[in-house]
């Protein structure tokens, strides 16, 4: 088993930070040792560019880990917003091609979650609240405590055992498998 010493999570936004921090606290990770890449927040700049332009890098650094004795681990959280998962999922495969990178490879200790339309989403459909992938639930916010609930939930979800679930928007479930991957301390 490899130590895990680099722990990367690359992201848009501070919703989506908060809710990766918090589902690795609960797989036993310190995220006091990740190193979380958020883009910069104001007017005019694009979360989802951020991370696109970003991902051939960090996959990058992730793979040139692979073999020794500390490993490395790369999560990545971009909005489908408007798009399909599909779509955005296509665009990240595009940046390692335009890189000159091979394809994420199934086994690599690389995650690509991707929330239709926004993680906010997914945060209330994993407090129970009835949800859609059309409506921005942006606003209000989640607080802190929305996001720990919905992190509790999710790590429930992707253990052997969920028993009872309710509904999930169709992003959200098909992201449990990638959720599942992500290794306990």
């Amino acid at each position: 088993m490899f130590r895990i010493a680099n722990k990367v999570v690359l992201v848009e936004d501070i919703e989506q930070q908060n809710l990766v921090r918090r589902y690795l606290e609960r797989c036993g990770h310190n995220v006091r040792k990740c190193r979380f890449e958020r883009a910069a927040t104001g007017p005019g700049g694009s979360g989802e560019k951020y991370v696109r332009d970003r991902y051939a890098r960090e996959v990058g650094a992730c793979r040139s880990s692979l073999g020794r004795r500390a490993s490395a681990l790369l999560i990545v959280m971009v909005d489908a917003d408007t798009h399909t998962v599909g779509f955005r999922a296509d665009q990240l495969a595009a940046a390692l091609r335009d890189a000159g990178a091979t394809e994420r490879g199934k086994d690599e200790p690389v995650f690509v979650l991707i929330p239709k339309r926004h993680v906010e989403t997914w945060i209330r459909a994993l407090q129970g609240y009835p949800v859609d992938e059309v409506t921005d639930y942006t606003q209000p916010a989640p607080t802190a405590g929305d996001v720990k609930t919905a992190a509790a939930e999710l790590y429930k979800r992707t253990r052997p055992d969920p028993g009872c679930m309710t509904p999930s928007p169709p992003s959200l479930a098909a992201s449990l498998p990638e959720w599942r991957r992500i290794p306990e301390a």
